[in-house]
């Protein structure tokens, strides 16, 4: 079981701070600036996967065949029966990212960054220490024998040959190769009879404990800083692998659960972190952690340990939630996306963003580069000099990839022009606007204290004010639509908002017929509530107004 105890007066201290209240929520956009949040005292903690032992498969070709040739000889009998490779363990090193996205565009086959034939300690990354650190690193997978290896342009190595008739290894009802005896007499050796000799001859079971069966479960959960415990993660997929080459995978419950149909073996449990709608990405490949090989449950509780991992269950979240989970009526994401994790900082210079959008390959299926980036620490900046980094909250990260998630949702419902016209003034109030909306929501259903409740609900009221002569366009434009609290009351260089009565849901239904100042005050008019004056409007408005003529 993979558990760091996390300091939690340490996590506390980090969403109490004032400098924290607007870098946690607003915190990514289209490559713009962003404020910074304190320096985090969490440690990067490495979790490489390492080798052990090598496995001895019974589905290797030569112990299946020396499984029929046991089995015929035990009867008194020759078999006939030479075994052809029915698969081929393989692995691919792809020379760039072009050469990666065509190998795993096949989605037939599994790929892991690491030997299938090994025991394996647990971790979330593992780079072949023969090859240089930039290089992509050996992918291995098991490929159908007839598979044209060469076809994909691909450095390729046969590593062995396999014969897998099934995955169902209780079928009777197959019989193994022409397995005909030389007398004529029997009508063949089924796959299961074949399976369970090699099972013994390779040491995977003994004959007492052939039969006997147990259930692989798993509970998936991560350590969340606001709520300060550990929630359950849903819709994680989880995936089995049993005598090095067989697999098996389900998505966990509300509740973070998994149960798998039971086995006979030991099952090396990890997480791949993608759906049909999404992939996660560590920098540009497949992101994943791998689990333990044991017989018996799997209880993973995701921390500080590995902030990483900890920052890919923050994205999983947030995807889940747009995609699949309560999205309270917003229009989801009508694409799939890949989503780039870096552990480091924006790599631009001057860049301070926490997370970008790249629109053009939102609106396309295929594409190379990772439509969204995440990154896992920001930069400190004193006098407009970088002087540091500190790591980004699991908060932090999971409200960066709702706003970068809106942005999505926004740009594949336009076309590239009718996206590229658009105020970016209405982009990031709009992202920032989902950002807020959801992720009350999702706290509040946690059943977060309605002190901390009231505490995020605030956060909006200490929003940066538009700096245009910085590219900041970060505002409160769509949320003072929504809210009831008049942030201009006591503060003139705010808009002075006593409008409320609008929905996130009607705003997104029109949003893509905002593109200007003049479209934005038209929509607010248009669909006036009865409770809002005119005169309420243009006060709330004035200032923005100001801001965009700027």
């Amino acid at each position: 079981m993979f558990s760091i105890e996390s300091n939690k007066n340490c996590l506390h201290k980090l969403f109490c701070l004032s400098g924290l209240l607007f870098a946690l929520l607003f915190s990514s956009c289209e490559k713009d600036e962003v404020l910074n949040e304190p320096v985090s005292e969490q440690q990067t903690v490495s979790s490489e996967i390492r080798l052990g032992a090598k496995v001895e498969s019974p589905f290797l070709l030569r112990n299946m065949q020396r499984s029929v040739d046991s089995l015929s000889a035990r009867s008194g009998l020759k078999s006939l029966t030479i075994l052809k490779p029915t698969h081929l363990y393989v692995r691919f090193l792809p020379a760039d990212t072009a050469q990666y996205e065509r190998l795993v565009a096949d989605t037939t086959l599994d790929f892991d960054p690491y030997p299938l034939d090994y025991q394996l300690t647990e971790g979330d990354s593992y780079h072949d220490p023969s090859l240089p650190a930039e290089a992509i690193t050996w992918q291995y997978t098991v490929v159908p024998a007839d598979y044209d290896l060469k076809g994909l342009g691909i450095t390729c190595e046969v590593l062995d040959e396999l014969y897998i008739l099934d995955e169902d290894l209780e079928r009777e009802d197959i019989s193994v190769g022409d397995t005909q005896l030389r007398s004529g007499k029997g009508s063949g050796l089924s796959w299961k009879s074949v399976v369970d000799e090699a099972l013994i001859q390779t040491g995977n079971v003994g004959e007492t404990t052939l039969r006997s069966k147990w259930t692989p479960a798993a509970t998936i959960k991560a350590y969340d800083d606001r709520m300060g415990k550990y929630i359950p993660l849903q819709g994680v997929k989880v995936r089995i692998r049993y005598f090095a080459f067989l697999k098996a995978y389900h998505y966990t419950d509300a509740n973070g659960n998994v149960t798998f149909s039971s086995k006979r073996t030991s099952v090396e449990y990890s997480i791949e972190w993608e759906r049909d709608m999404w992939d996660i990405r560590d920098d540009g490949t497949q992101a994943y952690y791998h689990g333990p090989d044991q017989k018996g449950k799997w209880n993973l509780n995701i921390n500080t340990g590995t902030p990483k991992s900890l920052h890919y269950s923050a994205i999983h979240r947030a995807l889940y939630k747009y995609y699949y989970g309560d999205c309270c009526g917003l229009v989801r994401p009508s694409k799939s996306l890949k989503i780039s994790y870096q552990e480091g900082s924006d790599p631009d210079k001057e860049g301070t963003a926490l997370g970008s959008t790249a629109s053009a390959k939102v609106r396309t299926w295929n594409w190379i580069f990772s439509a969204i980036k995440i990154y896992g620490k920001g930069k400190i900046i004193e006098d407009d000099k970088v002087v540091g980094e500190y790591i980004q909250t699991v908060s932090g990260v999971f409200t960066t990839t709702l706003h970068e998630l809106a942005h999505a949702s926004h740009a594949c419902r336009m076309s590239r022009s009718g996206y590229d016209e658009t105020s970016q003034f209405i982009k990031d109030s709009w992202a920032v606007a989902v950002e807020w909306y959801l992720m009350l929501d999702e706290y509040r259903k946690l059943g977060i204290s309605a002190s901390m409740l009231e505490y995020l609900d605030d956060l909006k009221n200490e929003q940066v004010w538009p700096d245009v002569s910085r590219s900041i366009w970060y505002s409160s434009l769509y949320i003072d639509l929504v809210d009831s609290y008049n942030q201009g009351k006591y503060n003139d260089e705010r808009p002075f908002d006593e409008v409320s009565g609008y929905t996130m849901p009607l705003i997104d239904s029109k949003l893509t017929s905002m593109k200007s100042y003049i479209d934005v005050e038209n929509f607010v008019k248009n669909n006036r509530p009865s409770n809002v004056t005119y005169s309420q409007i243009n006060n709330l408005l004035k200032l923005y107004k100001q801001k965009w003529e700027n």
